[in-house]
């Protein structure tokens, strides 16, 4: 599992998603660019660029917090422990999303409308019709608003159905592969746990960039898990991988915030 390193822009709102008081000073979020490998410059034209995009907000002193207002997107990802807390008993009903009238001329939009579909675990079925378990908290209502405010293209229908017959459902229950799910799960888990026991044997510095990778790539296998009912998944894997990466991200939140606060 290789670990990516992010952009500058990248790096500050990480920085800024993990500040349990919600702020950072612009000198905080230089050292922890130099931390990474960039520059002071760098990390100033990012912060620039990110509060013009409205992504970030400056406040008094030059310190710098999240702008999450109208941003869906960042504020899925700041509260990614949530995600896991979403799942409720399972019925045996689905959701279904139908898009088959939608506009597929604008990309963006199209790139975004099947972001949205992604990130609430809805796998395509048949032409134009995108399929889940009905077990997150809230059900089709709550559902339908999430997913207009990620992106779900205008047209686009949500609703829920049962009653599907024999093959249907083993169709349906094939659309995720339920063996690779348990077995990356295994993977992430022993991941999480080692990595947290490797920490305490580097460096400060070293152990600040290696949580940094290391927990992106953790939460972005959380960000994209479609959040299965466990009547599918037959066991409690994911519940405990997010207790995993959770411990990870506070033993990294610690590392962080001891280097920047010791300036």
């Amino acid at each position: 599992m290789t670990s990516k390193m992010p952009s500058a822009a990248i790096l500050v709102l990480d920085m800024l998603a993990a500040t349990s008081h919600r702020r950072r000073s612009a000198q905080e979020l230089c050292r922890a660019g130099a931390i990474m490998g960039f520059s002071d410059a760098t990390i100033r034209v990012a912060l620039t660029r990110l509060a013009q995009q409205e992504k970030i907000e400056k406040h008094d002193r030059a310190s710098y917090s999240l702008n999450t207002q109208g941003n869906r997107l960042q504020l899925e990802i700041e509260n990614w422990r949530e995600r896991v807390a979403w799942i409720v008993p399972w019925r045996g009903d689905w959701i279904v999303v139908h898009d088959g009238t939608t506009d597929r001329s604008d990309k963006t939009s199209l790139r975004r409308h099947r972001r949205a579909l992604l990130l609430r675990g809805l796998q395509k079925w048949k032409q134009g019709l995108y399929l889940r378990p009905n077990n997150l908290a809230g059900g089709a209502a709550s559902l339908r608003v999430q997913l207009s405010e990620l992106g779900l293209a205008k047209g686009a229908e949500l609703f829920v159905a049962g009653d599907f017959c024999q093959q249907q459902t083993a169709e349906i229950l094939g659309l995720w592969n339920i063996p690779v799910l348990r077995r990356n799960y295994e993977k992430l888990l022993a991941r999480a746990k080692d990595g947290q026991r490797r920490l305490l044997e580097l460096r400060p510095e070293a152990a600040a960039r290696e949580s940094l990778l290391v927990g992106r790539e953790l939460i972005s296998h959380v960000m994209r898990d479609p959040l299965l009912p466990s009547e599918i998944l037959k066991g409690p894997q994911l519940r405990e991988l997010a207790q995993a990466i959770a411990d990870y991200q506070n033993a990294s939140k610690r590392i962080w915030d001891d280097l920047l606060n010791d300036q």
